[in-house]
């Protein structure tokens, strides 16, 4: 049994006449009723009976309208929801991103999107890098913002921002006030970072060795979810300075919480990467989500 066989006997069925069921689809009457008739060998059934000039369903073509009815209308149902799929008006999108490279205007562009498109669910994994990766070969997410460019080769990543670090201090700290900092000063100063495996963390080690020197924390913090802010308030407390991403400290420098301290060796910036499968295809969905936060990113500066 087909799909145009159902459609064919409904209509048959509702309309009780071969030649306007053929009119109304369009098809020669005598291919409606080949049609039907191949429908009722396949069943073993008749489904329809005549009374004089008058065609009627039997027993059992009255069972088979009423299923008929049940198919059509899911099918119907089933093209409506493809249809609001590509006009973005539902559907879900899994995004992962990394705890340390989560940057402000992600968070902003995934409510901007879900402003724009309510019917859109959006649901964000914070984790590290090395995890997302493996949940977007496994398919357990559509897309991810990491912290490195993608190490498998079952994914393509491109760059999604670039963020400048800083060195944070608190604000009565004795090189709060200094014009500049040597980058050497710094590595006397005790200081608060995120442990090893961190993209920032290697960056900033990076660079400390092409100085020619050694960069050991005095605290180490996870880099988990919250670590920024256990970052934070550690230098605020005062018990040494940190390297964030300046996006991760406007507010508290603004509120005169912290102070970037100028040291010009640093010269350090960190890129987050988008990632997605390379073989598994993108939605118009997924592939609309990336395009706005990509566009909503650049907008941000």
């Amino acid at each position: 049994m087909t799909l145009h066989q159902v459609k064919v006997f409904t209509t048959v069925a509702k309309l009780k006449s071969f030649t306007l069921a053929g009119e109304k689809l369009r098809v020669r009457q005598p291919s409606v009723s080949l049609l039907v008739q191949g429908l009722q060998r396949e069943l073993g059934v008749k489904l329809f009976e005549r009374l004089g000039n008058k065609m009627r369903l039997t027993t059992a073509g009255e069972e088979l309208l009423q299923r008929s009815e049940d198919i059509l209308a899911k099918v119907e149902a089933i093209r409506e929801a493809m249809d609001e799929l590509k006009g973005l008006k539902k559907g879900k999108i899994s995004l992962g991103s990394s705890g340390i490279g989560t940057p402000s205007a992600l968070l902003s562009g995934i409510k901007a999107f879900k402003d724009q498109y309510t019917g859109v669910e959006v649901t964000l994994t914070i984790q590290k890098s090395e995890i997302l990766q493996k949940k977007l070969v496994d398919g357990e997410l559509d897309v991810a913002i990491l912290g490195w460019p993608p190490t498998s080769p079952a994914l393509v990543g491109k760059p999604y921002r670039e963020e400048d670090v800083v060195t944070i201090a608190p604000p009565n700290h004795p090189l709060a006030n200094e014009e500049t900092v040597p980058l050497d000063r710094i590595a006397k100063e005790p200081w608060i970072g995120y442990d090893k495996g961190s993209p920032l963390r290697a960056l900033i080690e990076q660079r400390f060795a092409e100085k020619g020197l050694s960069f050991k924390p005095d605290l180490e913090v996870n880099s988990e979810l919250g670590s920024r802010d256990a970052i934070k308030s550690a230098v605020e407390s005062g018990l040494g300075i940190g390297f964030l991403c300046k996006c991760h400290v406007l507010a508290h420098i603004e509120a005169g919480r912290l102070k970037v301290l100028n040291v010009p060796e640093l010269n350090l910036k960190r890129t987050t990467y988008i990632a997605t499968h390379k073989n598994r295809q993108k939605s118009s969905l997924v592939q609309a989500f990336i395009e706005f936060v990509g566009n909503y990113s650049d907008q941000q500066g």
